[in-house]
């Protein structure tokens, strides 16, 4: 049995690793957060073996667990709440109803003993709840959990997970509990890219009573859950020049080293910077209203899992002093670090970089 994590740094390739590890010949089911993610995980296999290996089932993870999770256990899920007559229609992305309004209790807010804290009247699951559904179903001392576990022992050989990070509370905790009856389970993430998505960016397993957990304290929860760590093979990016982990590593004191040949610099714009923003060739990452620059631009974080050529990073006040031999990121947020080092670490060439108090003289 195998249940190993293997914790990667931007650019080493996890997505690579996965899909030309992979034994085509086995059963293979790799999962992953988003669509973005699941087009990427495609395209790296056709890469890899010229076409999605037969064996090998790819699809997200909310789809994973609706199609596999729910839908097989959905008579003995509606018979657990006594609605054995009740007729599903599907799924929605409709936020489920709060349990507060104006720090008043809302009275169309559903327990989660109740059906309809999981289903809509009209008989659609909220996809926000899939996970907190499965986990919640008990019959006595057996759990959902362990059928389901011994299905997909059945019909898969291993199961991986691309960007493991972007899973949080009930997604994290369903993994884990899986992880315990899987024989054999792979899991891939970058801990510095925790926090960086539109959603899913508090709570469990990166924060613990409003406060965030250290890259340590993460590794010891990891393997208190079971799992081997793997810090090695993918500590190194393929992507990023040396010149730039360098600076990644000692201005936000992430641990950060390159395995490739590129070239390129760390450059300080200080002057001349219309230049810079005026080619189109050079993508500007800003920290947030990209759609309002009149240049090409992206946040920050919606930079996530993309490779350029060159790119220059607009600064926020936070990191106004970042070229002083004395900063430090104390003070800062934790996802405001690492929205920084998801930007930092986008290109494969030369990193411009622009102060904002630089960058508002002309703006």
């Amino acid at each position: 049995m195998a249940k190993r994590v293997i914790l990667a740094v931007a650019g080493a390739g996890k997505t690579y690793h996965i899909c030309h590890n992979i034994d085509k010949d086995k059963k293979n089911l790799i999962l992953a957060y988003t669509h973005e993610n699941i087009k990427n995980i495609r395209k790296e296999l056709i890469n890899a073996f010229g076409c999605i290996p037969e064996l090998t089932t790819v699809i997200t993870f909310d789809a994973f667990v609706y199609r596999y999770l729910i839908l097989p256990y959905e008579p003995s899920i509606l018979r657990f709440f006594q609605k054995d007559n009740f007729k599903t229609k599907g799924i929605t992305v409709k936020e489920p109803e709060s349990q507060t309004i104006d720090n008043r209790p809302n009275p169309k807010y559903r327990r989660k003993s109740k059906i309809g804290h999981y289903i809509t009247q009209s008989g659609l699951y909220y996809c926000a709840n899939l996970s907190e559904l499965v986990m919640y179903i008990k019959n006595g001392r057996n759990s959902l959990i362990k059928r389901i576990a011994n299905s997909l022992n059945k019909f898969y050989n291993e199961i991986l997970i691309d960007e493991f990070q972007d899973f949080r509370e009930h997604d994290f905790d369903l993994i884990t509990a899986l992880a315990k009856e899987i024989d054999n389970i792979t899991l891939v993430g970058d801990y510095n890219q925790h926090s960086v998505s539109a959603k899913n960016n508090s709570g469990k397993p990166f924060k613990k009573r409003g406060t965030d957990v250290s890259y340590e304290d993460f590794k010891n929860t990891i393997s208190d859950l079971g799992f081997e760590v793997d810090e090695t093979t993918l500590q190194a990016s393929r992507r990023c020049p040396e010149n730039i982990c360098k600076f990644v590593q000692e201005k936000l004191n992430i641990v950060f080293s390159h395995n490739n040949d590129n070239n390129g610099d760390v450059i300080f714009l200080s002057e001349n910077i219309e230049t810079i923003l005026e080619d189109n060739n050079i993508v500007k990452l800003v920290y947030n209203d990209a759609r309002k620059c009149n240049f090409r631009a992206l946040n920050w974080s919606y930079s996530k899992g993309d490779t350029f050529d060159n790119v220059c990073v607009i600064l926020t006040n936070n990191f106004e002093k970042i070229f002083n031999d004395d900063f430090s990121c104390r003070g800062i947020s934790q996802q405001t670090i690492n929205q920084l080092y998801v930007a930092l670490t986008r290109t494969k060439g030369n990193l411009y970089i622009i102060k904002n108090s630089d960058y508002k003289k002309i703006k």
